[in-house]
This record gives C-alpha cells, sequence and structure tokens, in this order.
C-alpha cells in the first residue's frame, strides 16, 4: 500500500481581495495500491496551492482519473451560451460611478471651506422638482447611479430570452473523435457536424485545464468544521437554494452567473475555472473538421476527480453566430497524466464571474 497525501488552499470566489495565508491548507490522506498517479504541484506554499503527495514506492500509473464529479455533468458539458457582454462593461461602470460618487460627496463636505476661502463652487445650487429642493450634484450623481442597475436588468432579460429561444431550439450534438490524449502532448481530432444551422457565420475550437472547486462539504469534514456552524476564512455561507452538496464550494452563489432559468440543470452559461491554463485556439473548416490544438503554457498534471483535488481538461467548440451571441459546445476530456511528477508554480487566478472568461 502507497500513503497519498492531497492539499489544497482553492481560492473563493473574489479571491484578490483575500490573503492566501491566511486561508488553511485542507489536506486529506488515504491509502492506495501500488500504482498510482505521479505526485504533482500547482502554487506555492504561501499562496493558493494545489498538492498531490505519495509517501512509499509506486509504479506510475498514468491512466486512472477517478469517479466523474457531478459538477461535470451538470455545468461543464453539452451546449452552453455567454452573457450579454454588457455585464461586464457596466461593472466596470459601477467603479467608476462610486469613484465619482466618493468625490462628490468629499467635495460638498468641504464646499463651506472653499467658500470662507474664497473659492467658487460649483454644482452646490438648488434645483426644484415637484415639492422639493435638490443639489444640483445630486440631479447628475443619482441617474448615474440608477443607469447600471437598468443595464443590468435590460441584460438579464435579454439573457432570458435568448436561454428561452435556446432550450426551445438546441442543436444536435457534434461528433468528436480524439486522438490519444496525454498532458504536455499536442491535441489531434476531427469535429463532424450531422447539421448546421444558417445562422451559424464561423466556428473555432480550443481546449483547456483548470482546477474545479473542492466540493463544499468534503472541505468541512476535513477540517473538522461542522457544516451547520461557522465556516472556514474563505468560504461563505450556503444559500440553500443556490447550493448542491458535492458541487462545488459554494462561494460564488448568486454572483459567478447571471440570472439564469431553473429548468436548465446547471444553468446555461459557462463558469470559468479559478485555476486554469489555455491551449491554443485554431479556425474550423466544416468541410474537413480536423484541427491540431498546442498544449496549455506550463506543465499539468493529466485527469484526476477526487473530492478535493479536481484537475479538469476540456474541448470547447465556439460558434459565432449572426444573431444571439456564441454558442459553446463542452467536451470534458480524459487525459493521461506525465511519466513523472509534475511542478507547476506560475498559476493563473481567473475571476470566477461567467462574463469574465474570455475564450
Amino acid at each position: 500500500m502507497v500513503s497519498v497525501t492531497h492539499r489544497i488552499r482553492y481560492p473563493p470566489f473574489e479571491s484578490d481581495r483575500l490573503n492566501p495565508s491566511h486561508i488553511p491548507i485542507v489536506e486529506h490522506s488515504f491509502e492506495v495500491e501500488e500504482d498510482a498517479v505521479p505526485p504533482f504541484r500547482l502554487g506555492t506554499e504561501d499562496s493558493w496551492i494545489i498538492e498531490r503527495v505519495i509517501d512509499g514506492d509506486y509504479e506510475i500509473d498514468t491512466e486512472y482519473h477517478g469517479k466523474t464529479p457531478h459538477i461535470i455533468e451538470k455545468q461543464r458539458t453539452g451546449w452552453y451560451l455567454i452573457p450579454h457582454p454588457i455585464h461586464a462593461k457596466v461593472r466596470k461602470y459601477i467603479n467608476l460611478v462610486v469613484v465619482i460618487l466618493l468625490f462628490s460627496l468629499f467635495y460638498l463636505f468641504t464646499t463651506p471651506l472653499q467658500a470662507s476661502l474664497g473659492i467658487p463652487t460649483w454644482g452646490t445650487g438648488k434645483v426644484r422638482l415637484g415639492l422639493l429642493d435638490y443639489p444640483l450634484l445630486t440631479v447628475i450623481i443619482v441617474p448615474m447611479m440608477i443607469a447600471p442597475i437598468v443595464l443590468r436588468v435590460l441584460a438579464n432579460l435579454g439573457d432570458l430570452r435568448r436561454q428561452r429561444l435556446f432550450l426551445a431550439n438546441a442543436p444536435p450534438r457534434p461528433k468528436i473523435d480524439l486522438d490519444d490524449l496525454k498532458s504536455g502532448k499536442n491535441l489531434r481530432g476531427k469535429v463532424e457536424f450531422e447539421e448546421t444551422q444558417e445562422d451559424w457565420v464561423g466556428m473555432k475550437v480550443s481546449w483547456r485545464v483548470g482546477i474545479l472547486p473542492p466540493a463544499r462539504h468534503k472541505v468541512f469534514a476535513a477540517l473538522g468544521r461542522d457544516p451547520n456552524g461557522q465556516p472556514p476564512p474563505g468560504l461563505t455561507t450556503p444559500l440553500p437554494h443556490h447550493w448542491e452538496k458535492g458541487l462545488d464550494d459554494g462561494t460564488g452563489m448568486g454572483e459567478d452567473a447571471p440570472m439564469e432559468r431553473h429548468d436548465a440543470p446547471g444553468g446555461v452559461f459557462l463558469r470559468p475555472m479559478r485555476i486554469m491554463g489555455k491551449g491554443s485556439s485554431q479556425v474550423l473548416d466544416l468541410d474537413d473538421g480536423g484541427f491540431v490544438l498546442e498544449k496549455p503554457d506550463g506543465d499539468w498534471p493529466g485527469t484526476i476527480y477526487g473530492d478535493l483535488l479536481r484537475v479538469h481538461w476540456e474541448l470547447i467548440i465556439n460558434i459565432e453566430r449572426k444573431k444571439g451571441g456564441p454558442l459553446l459546445w463542452v467536451e470534458p476530456l480524459v487525459v493521461s497524466h506525465p511519466d513523472g511528477s509534475t511542478i507547476n508554480e506560475e498559476i493563473i487566478i481567473s475571476d470566477g464571474r461567467t462574463e469574465s472568461d474570455t475564450l
């Protein structure tokens, strides 16, 4: 028997607001037979880290990938849409409005001081609306604050309409033939569609690898925490109507994706992996369908699924349409492991929001 330890400090939603060193590393040890997937380490000890440690002599098994978790079927397989681009633009606009609002409040606060020094001021006069008088700056700032809310509502209504039309007329799944898949090697394959729709104007294919969130209940168990009690640092209190046991860590609920229909299991928007490496992309010729994609940057282990460590590879077909935005087909991949240990300290942390994902 060989002793294996999985260690993970996974970046929670909006991880840029947190200090990784203040979040505990979750560990889980178990024993396997003499054949085992090679060890690997992604990230560093003082930052985000995903690590597999093996103690003892073992024979390398490059094929094992584990039991496919529920999250793959629900959120990373099949047809998906991309949210309206206005979501990302409005989020940046909100940051600008907050800065303007804070500056305006400071300006109004110092107006008496400016007047006493003889410095001319602007915007402090009053404007009558109905029976009340309002500062002129209020008439300017308040519409700027309300505009993002209105735009997000309109974008959500548009997204719901696109989802309804898509679910009513989803295309058949493509036929995908792939050569043997091994980490560190290029991907070769061929895509065929039984039929294409009239509004399809272009198509490209890409692939990527990433780390999926650990199962929340397993994180609590490994840390010896009560699932109904205070969550550990980095995790939030779950929202029962969003979170499902075993699906993910539960930190992105309500924020990681725009408004979705509840009759589509797992939603129809593809969520980015918060730790992710991207391979090359290639325009797909429908007459031929063949493609060759270069491997993602850096060294990565092959596919492995567990309760804490989930290394996931996927192929993405991005279909450009005349209207309605791009259409995505996502195909999970089972990739063999390298013949030795893997160390990759230069991992890239993604935002976690669906509208921020760039394919």
